[in-house]
C-alpha cells in the first residue's frame, strides 16, 4: 500500500492509499506503480500524466497534486533516494542464503547461514563471510578476505590475490613480492562486476564501510578506502593510496602509488591524478588540477 511506502519514511500520504504493483519510470508510470520526480517543473508534463494515470509518485516536499489527478503522492526531502530504497526494500529480489552447489568453500572458510554464495564461487583458507552479504557468481575469495556484513560482491570479481609488487634480484630478473596481508571489506559495501581488489602485501587492503566500487575498477595492494566513498567504472587505483570519507572518483580515472586524496575530494572523470588532493578539492584533467571546491 502506499501508506506503508510513506511510512517507511515518516512521510505523508496526499492522495489515494492505492495498492502499489509495481516500480516504473516517471515516463511510463500508470496507475498503481510507484514512481518519482525530483523537479517538478523541469518534468512538468511527465509527473502532471502520471497523477493523472493514477500513479504512486514520490516528490519533493511542498509538491501539490494537479487538479483531476487519480494518484498520489508521497513527499520526501530526496525522492530519488527514496525511490531505490523503496524499490529495493518491497520490490527487489533477495537472494537465497545458503551455498550453491557448484561453490567451492575452503573447510577454514567461515560463511555466515544467513549469507549467500553464488554459482562457481571460490572461497579459499581462512576467509569470513559476515551476516546477509552476497557474494555472486563465478567470484574468487582470497585467503584471510573479510567480506563485511550486508555487503554485495557481484559476478566475477576477484578480492585478495596477490598484487603486481615486482622487485629485481642479485641476478637482475623480476621476482614476485609476496603480499600475505588479504583484504578487509566493512559492512554495506559493494564490489562491482570484474572487478579487482587486491590483496596488501603484510598488513591488509582495507574498503571502508558503506563504499561502493563500480565493475572493472582495479583497486592495488595496501590501499586504504574510506567510509562512503563512490568509485565510478574503470577507474585504477595504484598501490597504498589512502582514499579517505565520502570522496567521489570519476571512470576512467587513475590515480599514481602512494597519493592521498582527502576528504570530500572529486576526481573527475578520466583524470590522472599524479599529486595528493586536498580536502574537499576538486581535480580534472591529466595531469589532474584543479577546478574548485567539492562542498561549498
Amino acid at each position: 500500500m502506499a501508506q506503508d511506502i510513506a511510512s517507511d519514511f515518516a512521510a505523508e500520504l496526499v492522495g489515494a492509499n492505492a495498492v502499489v504493483s509495481a516500480p516504473a519510470p516517471l515516463l511510463d508510470a500508470e496507475a498503481r506503480q510507484l514512481t518519482f520526480v525530483g523537479d517538478t517543473a523541469r518534468f512538468a508534463e511527465a509527473f502532471e500524466r502520471a497523477s493523472l494515470a493514477g500513479a504512486v509518485v514520490l516528490a519533493p516536499l511542498g509538491t501539490e497534486l494537479p487538479e483531476g489527478a487519480t494518484g498520489s503522492l508521497i513527499l520526501v526531502e530526496n525522492p530519488r533516494a527514496a525511490f531505490g530504497q523503496a524499490v529495493a526494500r518491497h520490490f527487489a529480489p533477495k537472494a537465497a542464503a545458503g551455498v550453491a552447489d557448484t561453490a567451492r568453500v575452503h573447510p577454514t572458510a567461515r560463511v555466515h547461514e544467513s549469507a549467500h554464495i553464488g554459482e562457481y564461487t571460490v572461497v579459499r583458507e581462512g576467509a569470513v563471510i559476515e551476516a546477509h552479504a552476497e557474494v555472486r557468481d563465478h567470484v574468487v575469495i582470497g585467503r584471510g578476505v573479510v567480506i563485511g556484513e550486508h555487503s554485495l560482491v557481484k559476478s566475477h570479481a576477484v578480492i585478495g590475490e596477490e598484487g603486481f609488487g615486482i622487485e629485481k634480484d642479485a641476478d637482475g630478473n623480476n621476482f614476485h613480492v609476496p603480499h600475505i596481508g588479504s583484504v578487509r571489506l566493512g559492512a554495506h559495501t559493494e564490489i562491482g562486476n570484474f572487478t579487482t581488489v587486491c590483496s596488501g602485501t603484510i598488513a591488509p587492503t582495507v574498503v571502508g564501510d558503506y563504499t561502493k566500487i563500480d565493475d572493472h575498477v582495479h583497486i592495488a595492494h595496501n590501499c586504504r578506502i574510506g567510509r562512503n566513498v563512490i568509485i565510478t567504472a574503470c577507474a585504477e587505483i595504484s598501490g597504498s593510496v589512502v582514499i579517505e570519507d565520502e570522496v567521489w572518483i570519476g571512470p576512467n580515472a587513475s590515480v599514481i602509488q602512494g597519493l592521498t586524496l582527502g576528504k570530500d575530494s572529486l576526481l573527475g572523470i578520466g583524470a590522472v591524478a599524479v599529486k595528493s588532493v586536498p580536502e574537499n578539492e576538486v581535480r580534472v584533467g591529466n595531469p589532474a588540477k584543479r577546478l574548485g571546491d567539492n562542498k561549498k
